[in-house]
């Protein structure tokens, strides 16, 4: 080795990068991993849709069913209960005391000592509504004929309207007035106490609890997706290299940190070309999918995840959350390279590799934590320390959980630490390479860059 060689010359870096691109694209592991996870996320965007749908349908079917074409003709309603439930608390109009009409469909109010016999005089087009009470509370089913040729559908549609009026009949049972019924129906919702600062502070968001979790989940996920691609593959590259001894011939013309930086930027054109081939894909999607659907009808069930965070926060949201992604992309890449040369057998490549994911998930896990507790000291913490703040920074800053200067900071933090690891990996990387020893541990390899 010349002692006067420069550790940190890039010379033979384009071709590093350019082998490492050809050889990733020629590598149908990758390439279907490319075609997979680009199809995922263009089909992203309609399978949520449609499973939201598919979900709400239950729900929303006692408002959709169409009382004045029914297949079923009565209905009759056996209430075991003491709440009070009148024909008039269900039916459009009574044509009896005990008797009514919901579109074309008849509602008779049988009484609970004729239970049996209204059940067992059902006919094919007839269903009977049964309310009773059990330890858990109130209960209400349908019962059909055994040839019944009423569609489940309709069976839902009625059942939801009887269950509708019978909880609005529950309440009033419990002397509420109409206006307290509405107030009741509406929901709330709350919080701990909070100081005044913490008020202004929590007014002052400009994302709501549940809009941050799903930008929090969408960005981590990203970044997961991201790192554990390329660190795999340069993990694996690197022991493999070093184990078939090639890379003794490569440093002959390639300098070390040549060699290892043009690995990680190449593997960085491979998950470059997903991240905009999945954009893409999950645009057309959407546009597509607005199109048949309309834009309402997808907001109201569709909470789209795609790569469309790096553009919901203007270009400074954009600029940070792509620095952000770099940053972590280049750390995590850095440390897989440097793993990966202190490998000597090809079980060492799974405890490498294994190493670099735990730091990954826990960063993922810590950003999953952060946006359930979404406290300002959570917050804090998470966006000034590694491996959270790869995960989390971003996010947080263009939401308003943290401020300008904690940004600021936690980015300082990122750089300073990807400065390290790049002098790191520039005193020892050759050296590791070239070492037959067994793996030595993070304790060694700082002793050897200080040697």
């Amino acid at each position: 080795m010349n002692k006067r060689e420069n550790i940190y010359s890039l010379r033979g870096f384009s071709k590093v990068f350019k082998f490492t691109v050809s050889q990733t694209m020629k590598n149908s592991a990758y390439r279907l991993s490319l075609i997979i996870f680009v199809a995922l996320v263009t089909l992203t965007a309609p399978l949520q849709y449609f499973m939201a749908r598919n979900s709400m349908g239950v729900a929303q079917v006692a408002f959709e069913t169409n009382f004045e074409k029914l297949t079923a003709t009565k209905v009759t309603l056996v209430n075991n209960t003491d709440i009070p439930f009148a024909v008039s608390d269900v039916a459009d109009s009574t044509i009896g005391e005990n008797a009514g009409k919901i579109g074309n469909l008849d509602v008779v109010f049988a009484d609970t000592s004729d239970a049996d016999s209204v059940v067992n005089a059902l006919k094919e087009d007839e269903m009977a509504i049964v309310i009773g009470k059990n330890a858990a509370g109130y209960a209400i089913d349908t019962v059909e004929s055994n040839g019944s040729k009423i569609p489940p559908s309709e069976l839902s549609g009625v059942l939801g309207r009887f269950k509708s009026a019978f909880e609005d009949a529950r309440l009033k049972a419990a002397n509420l007035t109409s206006n307290d019924i509405a107030t009741i129906s509406s929901g709330i919702s709350g919080s701990s106490t909070y100081s005044e600062e913490d008020y202004y502070a929590e007014e002052n968001k400009t994302v709501s609890e549940g809009a941050y979790m799903t930008y929090a989940v969408a960005f981590s996920i990203i970044v997961m997706i991201v790192i554990s691609m390329s660190t795999s593959f340069i993990t694996a590259s690197v022991t493999e290299e070093k184990q078939s001894k090639l890379v003794e011939s490569l440093l002959v013309s390639v300098r070390p940190m040549a060699l290892l930086l043009g690995k990680i930027i190449g593997m960085m054109a491979y998950v470059v070309s997903i991240i905009v081939l999945g954009f893409i894909g999950s645009k057309l999607s959407n546009f597509v999918l607005t199109a048949a659907v309309g834009k309402e009808a997808l907001a109201s069930v569709h909470g789209t995840f795609d790569f469309a965070i790096f553009f919901s926060f203007g270009i400074g949201g954009f600029i940070i959350m792509i620095a952000s992604l770099i940053v972590g992309f280049l750390s995590f890449s850095l440390l897989g390279g440097l793993f990966g040369s202190a490998c000597v057998k090809p079980e060492d490549n799974q405890s490498a590799t294994g190493t670099v994911m735990m730091l990954v998930m826990l960063g993922y896990m810590g950003s999953i934590f952060g946006g359930i507790a979404d406290s300002n000291m959570v917050n804090l913490g998470l966006s000034l320390i590694p491996p959270f703040s790869f995960f989390t920074t971003p996010v947080m800053f263009v939401t308003g959980r943290i401020q300008f200067w904690t940004l600021g900071l936690s980015l300082g933090i990122q750089v300073l630490l990807l400065a390290g690891l790049l002098i790191l990996s520039a005193k020892t990387y050759r050296n590791l390479l070239l070492s037959d020893s067994s793996t030595p541990k993070l304790a060694a390899i700082f002793k050897m860059a200080k040697g």
